[in-house]
C-alpha cells in the first residue's frame, strides 16, 4: 500500500467558474430593482419592499434569498434585511461612492462576453468596429462607473510622481482623460498646477462635471476630439498621463500616440501609463490575461501590453528612462522621462 500527502484533484474550481455567472446576475438584478437603496432608506422587509416595486411576491422572495446566499444581504433575526458594509457605501444610489454605472457596463457587456467564440473565430469584436458617435457614448458611460475606483489608485500614482513634493507648477496633460480623475488627484495635490484634457466631446463633459464637483474649474482646459488625429503642441507639458486607454487603442496607435507625447513634454518631463500589465511571457495567471479577452470582444486591435513591449516602444519614441511599479494590484504604472 503506497501512502501519499498528493492532495486529491477535485472539480471545484471548474465549477466555481461556471456558476460564477449566478452572482453577476443576481446582482445585476439587484441594482436594476435599486433594492439595495431600498432597504437604506429603511424598507429593510419583504413586505416593505414589496409594497414599493410591483413585483411577484414568490419572485421578490427569492432573490432576495439569492443575495444573502451571495453574501450582498444580511438576513436578521427579526426577518429584516441589512446591507453589509462594502455594499451600502458602493452600491445605494445618490451617494459620492456609488459604482452603479460599473454595474450597468459590466451588464451591458455580458451579452458580448457570450460570444466570445465568435470573436475568437474572426479575431474582431462582436457586432463589429463602433463607429465614432458610438465610441462617444461608450466612453461616456463607461468613464461614470470607473471615477469611483479609480480616483484612490490616481491619488497613489500623484505621490508616485512626486507632485506637490518635489514637482510643482506643472502643466499636466490627462490623455483620454474620461472623468479627469488622474489629473483631479494631482492637481489636489499641488495647487499651482494645472491641466488639460483631451477626450471625445462628450466625454470631456462628464470630466466637465467631476472637476466641478473638486472645485477645480479655473485650472482646467479641455481638448474635444480624436487624439489620433489631433495635434498638440511641442514641449509644452511637465507630465502626460494615459490611464488605461494604451489597452484599447492596440499596438500600433499606441506606439503613434507615444511618439506625438513625447514630443509634448518639456525636457525632463513625464509620460505615466496606467495599465493591466501582464508578465512579459504571458504567463502568470490574473487580471490582465482576463482584461486582454475583454479588449478582443470589443476592440479591433485593442491588448494587453508586458513592460518589455511598453519600455521598448517609449525607448523609439525618444524617452530616456523607463521604470515600473504596480500601484494596485494587478494596476501597474509605467513612468518614463523624456
Amino acid at each position: 500500500m503506497t501512502l501519499t500527502s498528493e492532495k486529491a484533484l477535485t472539480s471545484d474550481r471548474i465549477q466555481e467558474t461556471l456558476y460564477a455567472f449566478t452572482r453577476s446576475q443576481i446582482l445585476f438584478a439587484a441594482i436594476d430593482l435599486d433594492i439595495f437603496s431600498l432597504i437604506a432608506q429603511g424598507y429593510n422587509t419583504h413586505e416593505s419592499i414589496l409594497e414599493q416595486l410591483n413585483l411577484d411576491e414568490r419572485g421578490l422572495r427569492i432573490l432576495l434569498n439569492g443575495l444573502v446566499g451571495i453574501g450582498f444581504l444580511e438576513a436578521n433575526r427579526d426577518r429584516t434585511y441589512s446591507l453589509p458594509g462594502d455594499v451600502a457605501k458602493f452600491l445605494v444610489k445618490n451617494t459620492d461612492a456609488y459604482i452603479g454605472g460599473m454595474v450597468h457596463h459590466c451588464k451591458r457587456l455580458y451579452e458580448n462576453w457570450s460570444m466570445l467564440t465568435d470573436a475568437v473565430s474572426s479575431g474582431q469584436p462582436v457586432g463589429g468596429a463602433q463607429s465614432l458617435a458610438q465610441l462617444e457614448t461608450y466612453f461616456s458611460e463607461l468613464v461614470k462607473g470607473l471615477y469611483v475606483s479609480n480616483y484612490p489608485t490616481a491619488q497613489k500614482l500623484s505621490k508616485l510622481l512626486g507632485i506637490g513634493e518635489t514637482a510643482h507648477n506643472l502643466e499636466i496633460l490627462d490623455v483620454a482623460g474620461g472623468s479627469a480623475v488622474w489629473s483631479i488627484a494631482m492637481l489636489e495635490r499641488d495647487g499651482g498646477s494645472r491641466a488639460t484634457v483631451i477626450d471625445f466631446p462628450s466625454v470631456t463633459h462628464v470630466a466637465e462635471h467631476y472637476v466641478a464637483q473638486h472645485k477645480l474649474e479655473d485650472r482646467y482646459t479641455y481638448w474635444a476630439g480624436d487624439l489620433e488625429e489631433m495635434e498638440i503642441p511641442d514641449q509644452a507639458f511637465d507630465v502626460a498621463v494615459m490611464a488605461n486607454i494604451c489597452h484599447t487603442l492596440g499596438p500600433v496607435a499606441t506606439q503613434k500616440a507615444l511618439q506625438k507625447l513625447a514630443k509634448s513634454l518639456k525636457p525632463g518631463g513625464k509620460l505615466a501609463i496606467v495599465d493591466f500589465v501582464p508578465d512579459n511571457r504571458r504567463s502568470s495567471p490574473g487580471w490582465p490575461l482576463i482584461f486582454g479577452v475583454n479588449m478582443l470582444i470589443t476592440t479591433p486591435e485593442g491588448d494587453v501590453f508586458t513592460g518589455a513591449e511598453y519600455e521598448k516602444w517609449l525607448k523609439a519614441a525618444g524617452f530616456k528612462s523607463v521604470a515600473l511599479q504596480e500601484i494596485e494590484t494587478e494596476v501597474t504604472a509605467i513612468v518614463a522621462d523624456i
